[in-house]
């Protein structure tokens, strides 16, 4: 009897458990959404579809986000254009594992949105690996109705 109300016991906890995660889950998408509604928040949300993008290799989702013509600057002063920084995605010479998003700040003006933050990427970065904190300036421009990132006005 005693191990009966101990599986029951069991069973219960883990029920609850996972009602709380799905109440929970179902929740940050409904606030989520309601967020999307602000043209700040849709921004910044840009930049980490564009963040996630970079951690899965998704070669469609960077080609739909990032502008075209934009051209990437990285710490070591190589410039790559679009193309370039992608397929060093796709090949993982460029393999983002983490990033964090620390104060960020967005203004828009028109159709040009600026965020402000610290962002700190986890990655193997042409054989260096580390985390990278740095301040961050990054640049959106809303076209049909739609945010994409660019490296400058």
């Amino acid at each position: 009897m005693k191990k009966l109300l101990a599986i029951i016991f069991i069973f219960s906890i883990i029920i609850i458990g996972i009602f709380i995660k799905f109440y929970f889950n179902n929740k940050e998408r409904s606030e989520k959404i309601v967020n999307d509604s602000n043209e700040e928040e849709i921004i910044l949300n840009r930049y980490k579809e564009m963040l996630t993008a970079m951690m899965d290799k998704d070669e469609n989702v960077l080609n739909e986000v990032i502008k075209d013509g934009t051209t990437f600057t990285h710490m070591s002063g190589k410039t790559q254009t679009k193309e370039e920084y992608i397929a060093d995605i796709i090949s993982r010479r460029l393999d983002y594992k983490a990033y964090k998003i620390e104060n960020p700040k967005v203004t828009i003006d028109g159709n040009k949105g600026i965020l402000k933050a610290r962002v700190s990427l986890t990655a193997n970065a042409y054989g260096a690996q580390g985390t990278w904190p740095f301040d961050t300036t990054a640049y959106f421009e809303k076209i049909d109705g739609k945010w994409y990132y660019r490296n400058s006005f």
